[in-house]
């Protein structure tokens, strides 16, 4: 019995058509072939195909599933789109969902992972060996060494479908041990099976099945997002993280740029393409990532929700230095995004968000020449034998806070932080990070700070420590790759806010910003606190928020901690104090219609006008451009440019988790 054309309207009926068809099928042979061919290499957008990119699927291959008596009832399922445009009217209401009459029966399962190469994996959840479950029975020295590395990116990135931030997968399967058999473990917020993806077919061929057959699709690399983005209950993930090729390009050619760069694919984390730039004497624009956090994909959500750095006072964000992107778009066609071909699919990937346009499997970016950096650490305040009024103490950080022009304009970066310990106040300066400085050049532009520190008899408790290095990466390491930072909890919930320059260069503006900062500090609450201002100084016309173009200052907080064990009560509270009390001031002091707003990658999940907030004056376009390649939204993250006509339906979980099923609104 063939399988007729998929209309939007008749997905549901054909899925139960196509099971009864296997029903009446011969049992499928394990001599099927991967769904894949080799095209010859070529070079696409000025670089050469990565090796993973000359895998792919093709409507020959399409053709051969078609003609194969074994495969003949099935290839519907996995061949392109030719019919994108449909009408929301269409679609069917909620993304199929275990348990529903047409979810795919295990023959066809069987089938997608002989298509595959065997490259299909059933979840088991990271922390399975900790319960008597499904999965086998407890196993308590495995689950002991999974409690001690659970906080080590290494543990979730070398799992197929494990997050860093266990509360997006609904606290269901937790890395105890010492669980009892009365404690349960499911799925919970895990897809039901990834994709280990080591060629482009794969991908094409996962996101063939997954529109035709309506099942959620998410994109995993390490599972570092703080928004639960690579989760999704009832899912079908691809694992990106595999995909580890890096191709240095010395004589690089597009539209609009001649030079060095590289070639990256979707695996690659910030730490690994550091080190790349650094073996060929360049630098590229990469995120700051602790020792234990070291593990952000550069590709996926860093590169395409926009990527702030410590050079983007000299070259702006980390989107503008992208040159090319190779995706995966909804209708499973492998194409190049570039300033000349899609543009405006181009124009969307750098900086409009992460898993929303199509499936990124190698971008190519602009590298630098490597640069000296001088870089000072100490903290400012009040230590045991030495004090200082809190007014004298805001006397000094005033004067700090509003040199952050002066301290931009001199392409300068700094990351600290403002501490309230029991009424002792300080300011912990992580990293004042001088890319282009020597040490006397920094001083200098220090000087008129410290001099006004020392008149005032503000003490350090640290004194300052200021290293000059040669080079970029050294300079990075040293300041950031032995950092622990915790992850693998559920303990707290971020939130942030983008301050404008006009809030530093305005009289009464600046008034306001710091005595906003001062009351935050005062109450017991701290701040992870950047000076930075990437502005645009490449002239770069994308998707990058307009708050960022704007922004003087990044200030990163938190809600009140809970336990690890908190109900869902206890986390609804919390989240209401963050976005009631922590959070709304600012969102009334400096929100979008200020021109500030929210970086959409370290935000609360629950940030209440996310679509402005996040995205700024190109949401509006981002929209038309989602609509014309994803006609059929298969692409939903939360929070993601119209994610708005969707929702997870968790149950009352606190907060937003990917515990659920997925409707429209």
């Amino acid at each position: 019995m063939a399988i007729k054309s998929l209309l939007p309207g008749a997905v549901a009926l054909s899925l139960f058509l196509f099971s009864f068809a296997l029903a009446q099928s011969p049992i499928i042979s394990a001599s099927i072939e991967p769904a894949a061919t080799t095209v010859p290499s070529s070079t696409v957008a000025g670089a050469p195909l990565l090796e993973v990119e000359t895998v792919q699927l093709t409507e020959a291959v399409i053709a051969r599933i078609e003609n194969d008596l074994q495969t003949t009832d099935y290839a519907k399922l996995f061949a392109f789109d030719s019919d994108a445009a449909v009408e929301k009217r269409n679609l069917p209401a909620c993304k199929t969902y275990p348990g529903d009459w047409n979810w795919p029966i295990r023959l066809v399962w069987d089938l997608f992972d002989m298509l595959l190469g065997g490259a299909l994996i059933p979840t088991v959840p990271i922390a399975a060996p900790c319960y008597d479950s499904k999965w086998g029975p407890k196993d308590q020295a495995k689950c002991n060494e999974i409690v001690a590395t659970f906080s080590k990116p290494f543990r979730h990135e070398d799992d197929p479908t494990s997050v860093m931030w266990p509360i997006f997968q609904g606290k269901t399967c937790l890395a105890r041990n010492n669980t009892t058999p009365a404690d349960t473990c499911t799925l919970g917020g895990f897809p039901e099976y990834a994709v280990k993806v080591e060629n482009v077919a794969q991908v094409q061929l996962a996101v063939n099945f997954a529109r035709t057959t309506n099942i959620r699709l998410v994109i995993k690399n390490t599972g570092h997002c703080y928004l639960g983005k690579s989760a999704g209950a009832g899912s079908l993930s691809l694992w990106m993280h595999n995909l580890k090729e890096i191709e240095f390009l010395p004589n690089y050619r597009t539209k609009g740029y001649t030079g060095k760069a590289f070639k990256v694919g979707a695996g690659v984390t910030v730490q690994e393409i550091y080190r790349a730039a650094e073996a060929q004497n360049t630098v590229v624009q990469g995120g700051i990532c602790e020792a234990s956090c070291c593990s952000v994909g550069y590709v996926g959500g860093y590169l395409q929700g926009g990527g702030h750095n410590p050079l983007s006072g000299k070259y702006g964000m980390a989107a503008d230095g992208v040159l090319a992107f190779q995706v995966v778009t909804a209708d499973g066609r492998f194409v190049t995004a570039s300033e000349t071909s899609h543009p405006d699919l181009f124009w969307a990937l750098r900086g409009g968000g992460g898993g929303t346009f199509g499936v990124v499997v190698s971008a190519t970016v602009k590298a630098f020449p490597n640069t000296q950096v001088t870089k000072s650490s100490f903290v400012l305040g009040n230590t045991t034998t030495q004090t200082v009024s809190q007014d004298v103490f805001w006397k000094g950080v005033r004067k700090y806070w509003e040199s952050f022009p002066e301290y931009t304009d001199a392409g300068t970066y700094s990351f600290f932080f403002l501490w309230n310990r029991g009424g002792q106040l300080s300011l912990d300066m992580r990293a004042f990070f001088a890319p282009g400085h020597t040490p006397e050049s920094l001083n200098k532009l220090l000087k008129p700070w410290f001099d006004l520190v020392n008149d005032l008899g503000i003490p350090f408790a640290t004194p300052p420590n200021t290293t000059h290095y040669d080079t970029f990466f050294p300079a990075y390491w040293a300041t950031w790759g032995q950092v622990p930072f915790p992850l693998g909890t559920s303990t707290s919930l971020p939130g942030n806010r983008l301050i404008p320059r006009s809030f530093f260069t305005d009289g009464a503006k600046l008034n306001a910003t710091f005595n906003q900062v001062k009351a935050h500090v005062l109450s017991g609450r701290h701040f992870v606190c950047y000076h930075q201002a990437p502005g645009n100084p490449t002239g770069a016309d994308n998707a990058v928020s307009s708050a960022w173009r704007n922004a003087q200052a990044f200030l990163v907080t938190q809600s009140p901690a809970f336990a690890e064990g908190a109900s869902q009560a206890e986390i609804r509270a919390a989240d209401q104090t963050l976005q009631n009390v922590i959070l709304a001031p600012w969102r009334q002091l400096a929100g979008a219609s200020q021109g500030g707003g929210s970086y959409l990658n370290e935000a609360t999940v629950m940030e209440p006008s996310w679509q402005s907030e996040f995205y700024g004056t190109q949401y509006p376009k981002l929209v038309d451009i989602k609509k014309q390649y994803d006609p059929k939204a298969l692409f939903y993250v939360t929070t993601g440019v119209a994610s708005d006509e969707w929702e997870v339906r968790d149950g009352e979980m606190g907060v937003q988790t990917q515990f659920g099923k997925l409707c429209r609104v």
